[in-house]
């Protein structure tokens, strides 16, 4: 009935299928378990996301502490199953109310701190609901 060409292509594209689904699982379960660390350094944590399904995602994981400081960040960001979260420098110790506004401080991409705003926009709504959307008022009337 087939081919045994194109029983082998089959096979092999399962079994790379396989492979994929299986490594961005473990890629996945890291980067949770990275962000239950995270969470132990402070009072609250939210995960933003920027991207799209055609180009390359970046997650950011913001923790704030009670004075609504940054206490860590961490991105995740690559083109393989194999990257990884890591630091993002420069934030730590900034208020909540800065992060993610206006132009990105040196050395931080532009899609991390979209990735970032959107964090901190979780952030702002669970810390102080009303600032929160009035200031998303502002940045809509001003864009």
């Amino acid at each position: 009935m087939f081919e045994p060409t194109t029983i082998a292509i089959v096979v092999a594209l399962f079994i790379v299928w396989s492979v994929q689904i299986f490594l961005s699982n473990q890629q996945m379960n890291r980067f949770n378990k990275r962000t239950m660390q995270l969470r132990r350094q402070g009072s609250l944590m939210s995960i933003g996301v920027a991207g799209n399904m055609y180009k390359r995602k970046v997650y950011v994981a913001v923790v704030i502490d009670d004075d609504a400081k940054v206490v860590a960040a961490e991105s995740l960001s690559g083109f393989t199953v194999l990257a990884s979260a890591k630091p993002i420098p420069g934030i730590q110790g900034l208020d909540l109310w800065e992060i993610g506004r206006g132009e990105p401080p040196e050395g931080i991409p532009s899609k991390t701190w979209a990735a970032i705003d959107h964090a901190a926009g979780f952030l702002r709504k669970k810390v102080d609901p009303i600032r929160a959307a009035a200031m998303e008022r502002d940045s809509e009337e001003v864009g």
